[in-house]
């Protein structure tokens, strides 16, 4: 198992980007507590990464070298630092391997440290929805939980509140799991919700991708389990623990519950009762669970209109859960940056979505399938085309009436004009906040 345990005060650790978000920061902090000195390489403008900078000025350990990134201060270093996000073949990351010269993620440096028993949830579609809805399920139990992973936020800081007889529920991505390869870490419980042909640009191909997720069952011990779909339940996802199916009774659920959420809930049960949580406690426990931000959230009535926000809608799978869950005629916002995933089950169940009255399609992924859904669309649903979000807004606002939805479920990433989902869901939230009068 890899360890870092070679790390001693003193030492230089140059970390490949600042980032936006918690984990990045959170281990440029650990590690500066840790008293080794961490020089910061990022290209981008210092001023859009104001917040982070400030989490991180403090430190007299820690420095910066903005712009162009030097080799040489990957090469020279006693370890580098990456978000999960960087790709195994960027030049400074190969340069530093090449040298023998260790790479260290935040969940690593988590992992190693952590001394609580690992819940870990994974998957293409649905995992923080998992991951937050378990967390629940737990605490309202009885459980202290921490809750982490990919849903941005570190634990790193928690370390010192985190007890054995704890509970740690972690969403962990294909990149994660990708960087704790020579790790292969325990997890005791493991969730995969789904598996579907997704991010092959970053990970090369399908078999990567999957070898990725099945990462997540490699440290296994025989009291371990995990929880895995059918589809699944196959010879290449071996663990050392027990497989368990999700089965749930379909008249448990609350009526209003779209299909996705149910599969959720019912994966989450199947999970809660190896934890000893009966399936009747937990689901009057997810009675109380609030959805998170940016996931089928209505985010006001307008002129009469439901608007839903499903940002975080950002591949073609999510898409599709997202239209199946409407109960009225709606209008779906499509697109934004170009994307690898293919959208053929998508595009196949469009003629099957009765409700849907139109698509508007933006950015370079609205163009890249253009074509393909005016193809496939049933007659009578409008298709237009648009380069930004907010000129997709205006149209759909126009053509859609009262007591229709318009459902921004985008099936892209945000890249081509938003940081990130969080940013396109404010700005089409924000769209809606005005008058129509205010929107020419």
């Amino acid at each position: 198992m890899l360890s870092t345990d070679f790390l001693k005060p003193g030492q230089k650790i140059t970390a490949l980007g600042l980032g936006r978000f918690g984990g990045q920061v959170a281990a440029i902090r650990f590690l500066a507590e840790q008293g080794l000195s961490v020089l910061v390489s990022d290209q981008a403008d210092p001023a859009t990464l104001a917040d982070s900078i400030a989490a991180v000025e403090p430190y007299p350990q820690v420095h910066f070298r903005w712009g162009p990134h030097q080799q040489e201060d990957f090469t020279s270093a006693d370890a580098i630092l990456i978000s999960p996000g960087i790709r195994p073949n960027h030049p400074c990351v190969q340069a530093a391997v090449e040298q023998g010269i260790p790479v260290l993620t935040e969940m690593q440096l988590f992992l190693e440290r952590n001394p609580a028993p690992v819940l870990a949830v994974s998957g293409t579609v649905g995992k923080s929805t998992v991951t937050t809805m378990l967390a629940h399920v737990l605490q309202e139990s009885g459980r202290t939980v921490h809750v982490g992973g990919n849903l941005g936020l570190s634990l790193l800081p928690e370390l010192d509140r985190i007890q054995p007889d704890d509970v740690v529920v972690l969403e962990l991505s294909s990149f994660q799991l990708h960087w704790l390869q020579e790790m292969q870490p325990r997890f005791e419980g493991v969730i995969v919700t789904n598996l579907f042909p997704h991010h092959l640009d970053w990970h090369g191909s399908l078999a990567e991708y999957t070898a990725a997720k099945q990462l997540l069952l490699a440290g296994q011990q025989e009291n371990d389990w995990a929880v895995l779909p059918a589809d699944l339940q196959q010879s290449g996802w071996q663990t050392a623990g027990q497989r368990v199916e999700p089965v749930c009774q379909e008249q448990s659920w609350p009526a209003d519950w779209p299909a996705h959420w149910r599969e959720n809930a019912c994966i989450v049960l199947t999970a809660a009762e190896r934890l000893g949580v009966s399936a009747d406690r937990a689901l009057a426990a997810l009675e109380s669970y609030h959805a998170l931000p940016h996931r089928l959230q209505q985010v006001r009535i307008w002129q009469g209109r439901r608007i839903i926000d499903d940002s975080k809608a950002t591949s073609p799978w999510a898409t599709l859960a997202g239209m199946r869950a409407m109960r009225d005629s709606f209008w779906l916002i499509l697109g934004g940056a170009a994307s690898s995933d293919d959208p053929a089950e998508l595009l196949a169940a469009l003629p099957d979505v009765p409700l849907l009255r139109g698509i508007a399609l933006m950015g370079p992924g609205g163009k890249l399938w253009g074509e393909a859904v005016r193809r496939a669309v049933e007659a009578g649903v409008q298709v237009e085309q648009f380069e930004s979000q907010h000129e997709a807004c205006r149209w759909a606002a126009e053509a859609s009436q009262a007591a229709e939805t318009i459902l921004l479920s985008p099936g892209c990433p945000s890249f081509n004009e938003f940081l990130h989902y969080e940013q396109r869901g404010a700005a089409f939230a924000a769209w809606f906040a005005a008058d129509s009068a205010e929107q020419s």
